[in-house]
């Protein structure tokens, strides 16, 4: 009988399911999609009603499973991929009291700057591996605090929506987190591998109102009599605990030791590098921009999240009205770096890694009459290149073996252009991923690994596309514009002494 796993992959934009064999491949025809968007207000507000992921995500699952012909396979677990950092409150009957509260959300941005002033940053950072950010728990914990106490009062447990989808599908009478998901909450001591109690105490958060940390990758096993009947190839199948969507890019894409970074260019980014848990964590002052988190037991991983990625091509095609993507690729192709004279500062969205200000918002510094839209799109494309490359410095300082980047996501995929721009300012090789989902990979691969599958996510090979190597005199040029960036970065954020 063949063994085959389910993929869950939960993002900001759409929830996805695929089914996959024993050698990592996807079963044709078992891809199933819903899409949705995340509700926005104009204060900052980015958040979710935890009914439509469930709703949606569980659609995908009845697709997928109806997709294969009945009998001659088990399904012999299930991997959650989802994003990290989002919550949402249940109260003492395991029911949602609050809406998922998604990273992108900016309202705790006053909180975090009132606690960056209540506590040691450095220290909290040095124990956590997360700086004091809005896309963080203990920020956003202050201001529902400090905004809506008569709900965060009534939160019985604060968890991430796959702690939340599990309790469903599973039973809630013990909610567990994974380590991937804890270690992501700025809640977490990346040393001790449990909650930090001395940041909680300065919270005045009750440990209670945090699930138990699960160390093993198996959350549970057994279905509730209602799904059980929905989902009969699922009813005694071991599911995985949730992990962090970035992780899981890592594990699918082929970047599951030190010695590649993957590159993830969807609507943000992000730049990560994995590596064992049994060496010695890279958290200190030379780290200082970069976060560090935990794939399971034996993995850790270390990077950088950028809320600008692909979202600033989407922005100046819509907002500058250029012309089709194939006109633009075509004009941008031909130019040479920084032949429009601007300097970019990328923070449509806000700024996390490197500098992780509160304040930060996109800028165009230097044009004039003559400045044209595809100047703009031209500079505002390199710039996002630039601070990848910050970040990808700073990784290949503490991880020298990492020669290499895997980019997967569409952005690159579709300009090959800007992929170009980012080997040149990375002075990096880009290989562009063959496996075009590689979060819902990863999180296959993962609960391959915990059900004894395979050894290793290492023990399968990954697909690869084309490779863009560093042009020598384009580097040299991508240099200069960098520390354009930073000056005008410093003189534009930096408060005046």
């Amino acid at each position: 009988m063949q063994r085959l796993f389910l993929s869950l992959d939960i993002g900001t934009s759409s929830a996805r399911t695929i089914i996959w064999d024993g050698a990592g491949t996807a079963v044709a025809g078992s891809v199933a999609q819903h899409e949705y968007r995340m509700t926005t207000t104009a204060d900052g507000g980015v958040e979710m009603d935890c009914s439509l992921l469930l709703q949606s995500i569980e659609e995908c699952i009845d697709r997928s499973l109806n997709s294969l012909k009945p009998g001659g396979f088990v399904v012999g677990a299930v991997g959650i991929s989802t994003y990290w950092h989002s919550m949402l409150g249940l109260d003492e009957n395991g029911c949602a009291i609050t809406p998922i509260y998604n990273w992108a959300d900016t309202r705790p941005a006053q909180d975090a700057k009132t606690l960056q002033s209540l506590l040691d940053a450095q220290d909290v950072y040095q124990r956590t591996g997360c700086v004091i950010h809005p896309s963080y728990y203990p920020a956003r914990l202050h201001w529902l605090q400090r905004t809506q106490p008569d709900v965060f009062n009534r939160v019985k447990l604060w968890v991430s929506p796959g702690e939340f989808l599990l309790s469903k599908w599973l039973g809630g009478d013990t909610i567990k987190t994974s380590l991937s998901m804890a270690s992501g909450t700025g809640l977490f001591n990346q040393v001790l591998a449990a909650w930090d109690v001395q940041l909680l105490q300065r919270l005045q958060i009750d440990p209670s109102s945090l699930p138990q940390i699960n160390h093993n990758a198996i959350a549970s096993q057994g279905l509730t009599a209602d799904y059980a009947n929905r989902w009969p190839s699922l009813a005694n199948t071991p599911f995985c605990g949730a992990v962090g969507d970035g992780a899981c890019g890592n594990m699918g894409s082929g970047c599951s030791t030190p010695d590649r970074m993957a590159l993830n260019m969807g609507t943000s980014g992000a730049l990560r590098v994995v590596w064992p848990a049994s060496t010695a964590a890279p958290i200190d002052r030379d780290t200082q921009g970069l976060w560090n988190y935990h794939v399971d037991g034996s993995r850790r991983i270390t990077g950088a999240a950028f809320s600008d990625g692909g979202v600033v091509y989407q922005w100046m095609r819509r907002t500058l009205q250029l012309p089709d993507v194939a006109a633009l690729e075509s004009e941008i192709s031909r130019r040479q770096p920084g032949d429009h004279g601007l300097c970019f500062l990328p923070f449509l969205a806000g700024e996390r890694s490197m500098g992780w200000n509160t304040e930060a918002r996109g800028a165009v510094l230097g044009m004039n009459l003559d400045t044209d839209p595809i100047s703009i799109l031209h500079a505002s494309l390199e710039a996002v290149a630039l601070r990848f490359s910050l970040a990808a410095t700073k990784l290949h300082t503490i991880f020298p073996a990492a020669g290499s980047v895997i980019a997967s996501g569409g952005a690159l995929a579709h300009s090959p252009a800007w992929a170009q721009m980012f080997a040149d300012s990375m002075n990096l090789p880009i290989t562009l991923a063959g496996e075009a989902e590689a979060s819902s990979r990863g999180a296959a691969l993962i609960a391959m690994e915990a059900a004894g599958e395979i050894k290793s996510v290492t023990d399968l090979p990954f697909a690869t596309g084309v490779t863009y190597y560093p042009d020598n005199e384009k580097v040299t040029c991508y240099k200069q514009l960098l520390e354009q960036q930073q000056a005008a970065y410093h003189a534009v954020f930096t408060p005046q002494s």
